[in-house]
C-alpha cells in the first residue's frame, strides 16, 4: 500500500507530459466507472445512457466559459447540479422500469443528448467541438504546461480518492443496502416492506 502511494505521488515527476495526460484520462474514466458501478453494480439497473450525464457536465463548463466566461471552479458545481437534475428528470418517468425497458429508455436519452450536441451548431458548435477551453486554475496563479499537467493529475487523484470514499459510504448506508437487496431479489424486498420506487 505504501509502495502504491509512493508511486502515485512520484508518477508526475518521473514520466513525461504525454504519459501524465494518459494517466489523467485514465483517472477520469476510473471516476466514471465508479459512478457507473453504483447504478449497474450496486442497484443492478442497466443504464446505457450514462455517458450522457458525463457530456452534460463537461459541456456545461465548456459552454459557460465560451458564452459567459465562467471559471472552472464556478462551473464545476453548476455542471454537477445540472447532471444530477437531468438524472432526476430521467429517473421519475422510468422509476418502475426494469431490465430491457430501462436499457432502451436510457439508451434513447443518451442518443438524444448526443444528437443535440452534434447538430445544434449555434449552441454547442456541432461535431467540431469547443476549442480553447482553459485548464483548471489555482487562485489565478500562472502555470506552465508542465506544472498545470502535474496539478491536474493530483486533482484527478484527489477526485478518485473522494469518489471511492463516497461509493464505500453509500454502499454501507441504508439506501445502499436496499439497492443491493433489490438487485438480488426484488420480490423478497417488496415483501419485507422496501419500496423500490423510493429506494
Amino acid at each position: 500500500c505504501a509502495a502504491a502511494a509512493g508511486f502515485v505521488l512520484a508518477f508526475p515527476f518521473i514520466f513525461s507530459i504525454y504519459q501524465r495526460n494518459i494517466m489523467i484520462t485514465a483517472l477520469i474514466y476510473v471516476v466514471l466507472g465508479l459512478g457507473l458501478n453504483i447504478v449497474v453494480g450496486l442497484a443492478g439497473l442497466l443504464n446505457l445512457g450514462y455517458a450522457a450525464f458525463y457530456a452534460v457536465g463537461a459541456y456545461t463548463y465548456a459552454l459557460l466559459h465560451t458564452h459567459f466566461g465562467v471559471s472552472f471552479w464556478l462551473a464545476l458545481p453548476i455542471g454537477a447540479t445540472l447532471s444530477a437534475l437531468f438524472g432526476i428528470l430521467l429517473g421519475f418517468p422510468v422509476l418502475r422500469l426494469r431490465g430491457d425497458y430501462l436499457a432502451i429508455v436510457t439508451l434513447g436519452f443518451g442518443e438524444i443528448v448526443r444528437l443535440i450536441l452534434e447538430n445544434w451548431n449555434d449552441f454547442s458548435f456541432g461535431p467540431s467541438g469547443i476549442a480553447n477551453i482553459p485548464r483548471p486554475g489555482f487562485f489565478g496563479i500562472a502555470m506552465s504546461l508542465d506544472t498545470v499537467t502535474t496539478y491536474i493529475y493530483f486533482l484527478m487523484v484527489g477526485a478518485v480518492i473522494f469518489t471511492i470514499f463516497v461509493v464505500n459510504r453509500l454502499q454501507d448506508s441504508r439506501i445502499g443496502r436496499a439497492w443491493i437487496a433489490l438487485r438480488e431479489d426484488e420480490i423478497a424486498c417488496q415483501a419485507r416492506g422496501i419500496d423500490k420506487t423510493q429506494a
